[in-house]
């Protein structure tokens, strides 16, 4: 009886890590969600018998991906669950459940599903799909792809692009960065770049800029 109560305990208390962010901006699939400001932003996930995943994060945006939508609360908590399972020697596949939560009476939330795959950490892809995805009230949906290259044992560039379609509409946008790690710390500069017909999603253009970033892991 108390060995299976230990191991119940030990199931329940999974594998758990977490992250914390500070940014110049806050660019989610090509679009800029802050106005101002350093853009700050943590995680917490569990991984539990190496196969199911839960997790949180949270983060200070102005405005929802439609930017008529403002977020009065200046928070957005995200909240998913799936499975996160090995599909052959270096590669990996995760399936998710994710609903975006903004605070305020004027916020949309939305959910969205995800099947990503990643090859030995160094390239991957993921499609989602939501039914009222950013609020938008329309079916959408997103491909990603990204590839990370070492220069070093602790630095290296990253290249990662991706198309969306709100209904009939599409778009798309891309990133490439360097990184360098000392011990939990993470230095980023990336370089974001965005479809130019953005305005007739009613965007500005302040997507395509330079992002700074220092995070640590925990």
């Amino acid at each position: 009886m108390w060995a299976g109560a230990a191991g119940a305990s030990d199931a329940l208390a999974g594998d758990w890590t977490g992250y914390a962010s500070i940014a110049s901006d806050r660019i989610y699939r090509g679009v800029s969600l802050l106005d101002s400001g350093p853009a700050l932003q943590g995680g917490i996930e569990g991984v539990f018998e190496d196969r199911f995943v839960v997790g949180a994060t949270v983060a200070n945006i102005d405005h929802q991906w439609l930017y008529e939508y403002r977020v009065p609360q200046h928070v957005e908590l995200n909240l998913y669950g799936g499975i996160d399972l090995a599909c052959g020697a270096n590669c990996r596949l995760r399936a998710l459940v994710t609903g975006y939560v903004f605070p305020g009476p004027k916020a949309r939330d939305w959910q969205e599903a995800s099947v990503s795959v990643a090859f030995a950490e160094r390239v991957g892809a993921t499609v989602s799909w939501g039914p009222d995805g950013y609020g938008s009230g329309n079916s959408t949906r997103a491909v990603e792809a990204w590839f990370a290259q070492p220069l070093t044992r602790l630095t290296s560039v990253e290249i990662d692009a991706g198309e969306v379609w709100l209904g009939s509409r599409d778009y798309w946008y891309s990133r490439a960065g360097v990184s360098h790690r000392i011990d939990r710390w993470v230095f980023a500069l990336s370089r974001y770049w965005s479809d130019p017909n953005y305005a007739r999603f009613g965007f500005d253009d302040r997507s395509r800029r330079y992002v700074v970033s220092i995070s640590m892991a925990f």
